[in-house]
């Protein structure tokens, strides 16, 4: 967001908080793109989610660069909504991005863009002061979602969709519905979980009181896992009960934010979802691309796929009920793992 100029910022504000204008554009893209797109079968769906930190960003990384895959990349920014009729020229130079995890960005990367299409489509109704609430899809807004995907392929010349958007646990049971869709879950150890989501609402905190715009831009696209504008999934009744017995820059709240997420998705997860540990993303890359390559009917390249390193983080206080609760409910998932 360092590279981006007044211009460039003004866009933003002008384009992503007005609904109307960016509803008005995606009918242009369609209705100027039609016959082309109504040429398009999507072949596949695939959504990469999982709980912010659990190497959502790798593995979609890896799927979009075996060249199958249409995504939003920063190139589509800020006119998110008409991908046939933006093409952006300036080009954005290949950096680190703002989490200084290591992951390298430039204007052709993929990113979690498409959550600006739920966020308009459904006029941020599941976004409450205090949360963001699970919710239903109904016919008109899927077949909505659909025609947007295929807008999106029809610009990137591909015939398969790739999404990852950690706020799709909001609605993944009826994103699950989507004919040739797949879904790729990922999960992580809890302390080291809470220990990077922890870290990272500090750190974007702080910026963000540096920076409005970097606070701005996380309200545009509907970023709510960590700094200023937190806003935690509220999927169980004993997150919502328990969530106000720490303060946020407690390590235990952010335990609770993962045990909450994953307790809800051990409830609505079957065989046919692809669950990822990050720990196994770690120390046998190859074998997990290997997997997600052969389900997904693509050729993965796993033969670069380095050893990540995770980040060391200081020893904190924590509640040992709390986190041998977090501790069983990951062995748990670890059983749904099947590669």
């Amino acid at each position: 967001m360092s590279t981006y100029s007044s211009t460039d910022k003004l866009l933003h504000k002008l384009y992503l908080s007005n609904y109307s204008i960016s509803r008005a554009t995606m009918e242009m893209d369609e209705l100027m793109f039609a016959r082309k797109a109504g040429e398009i079968e999507v072949r596949q769906h695939v959504f990469v989610t999982g709980l912010a930190r659990s190497g959502t960003t790798a593995v979609m990384n890896r799927l979009f660069n075996t060249g199958a895959y249409a995504s939003l990349q920063y190139a589509n920014m800020p006119f998110l909504l008409c991908p046939n009729l933006w093409k952006r020229h300036h080009k954005i130079s290949a950096h680190e991005r703002a989490h200084n995890d290591g992951i390298v960005i430039d204007s052709q990367s993929p990113e979690e863009f498409d959550e600006y299409f739920w966020k308009v489509y459904l006029k941020d109704g599941f976004i409450r002061d205090d949360g963001l609430v699970p919710h239903r899809l109904d016919t008109g807004v899927i077949d909505k979602y659909l025609s947007y995907t295929r807008m999106v392929c029809l610009a990137k010349g591909k015939d398969r969709y790739l999404s990852k958007n950690n706020n799709n646990i909001l609605r993944l049971p009826d994103l699950r519905k989507i004919a040739h869709s797949q879904v790729i879950l990922l999960f992580r150890e809890p302390l080291a979980h809470a220990s990077s989501l922890w870290k990272l609402d500090r750190k974007f905190t702080e910026t963000q009181k540096q920076d409005a715009f970097i606070l701005d831009y996380f309200n545009y696209l509907g970023h709510h896992e960590f700094g200023l504008n937190h806003k935690p999934f509220l999927l169980t009744e004993a997150f919502n009960r328990d969530r106000s017995l720490y303060p946020k820059g407690d390590i235990n709240y952010w335990l609770l934010v993962w045990k909450n997420y994953y307790v809800y998705l051990l409830q609505i997860v079957d065989e046919s979802f692809l669950c990822v540990c990050f720990e196994d993303l770690i120390e046998d890359p190859q074998r997990v691309y290997s997997y997600l390559g052969g389900e997904c009917s693509v050729e993965v390249d796993s033969k670069d796929a380095k050893k990540h390193q995770p980040s060391q983080y200081p020893e904190q206080a924590y509640d040992k009920a709390l986190l041998q609760k977090c501790t069983e409910l990951y062995e748990a998932l670890k059983q749904s793992v099947r590669y």
